[in-house]
């Protein structure tokens, strides 16, 4: 009878690794660079610029404030956001520069909302006055 551990088997090799390798790191130079030389090393194109980010307080204030008229309109209530998101833009077209996405829709939603409310304030005032002179004959007496 014979024993299994007598019997051996073939070692199996590893199995290939579906994913590639890392990449090598790249070489250090062991002295720096003559002074005026090129520099030999490549730049990372994964680095992310970690610069300081400019505030945009005013400017998305004013993007908000100016949606919000848009939608306050539909309830006769966009003049005043319409006015505050006009300010806020055009004071973050002075300040903001870097943020004329935000301050853009601000200034153009704003003036849109004035406009409905305008439009808006023009029938009612249209209403009212041919309300009172309709002549229902409540004032005649003859």
């Amino acid at each position: 009878m014979t024993n299994a551990d007598d019997e051996s088997t073939p070692p199996v090799p590893p199995a290939a690794s579906p994913y590639s390798p890392p990449p090598a790191a790249p070489a250090h130079p062991s002295a720096p660079p003559a002074y005026g030389s090129a520099p030999t090393a490549q730049p990372n194109p994964y680095a992310v610029n970690a610069g300081p980010v400019a505030p945009r307080g005013l400017s998305i204030a004013s993007m908000v404030t100016g949606i919000a008229s848009v939608v306050f309109a539909f309830f006769w209530f966009g003049f005043l956001p319409g006015v505050a998101a006009v300010i806020l833009g055009h004071l973050a077209q002075r300040r903001q520069p870097d943020a004329r996405p935000f301050w853009l829709t601000g200034i153009i939603t704003g003036y849109v909302g004035i406009l409905i409310g305008i439009i808006q304030g023009a029938f009612i005032l249209f209403l009212i006055i041919a309300a009172v002179n309709s002549g229902n004959g409540y004032g005649d007496f003859s």
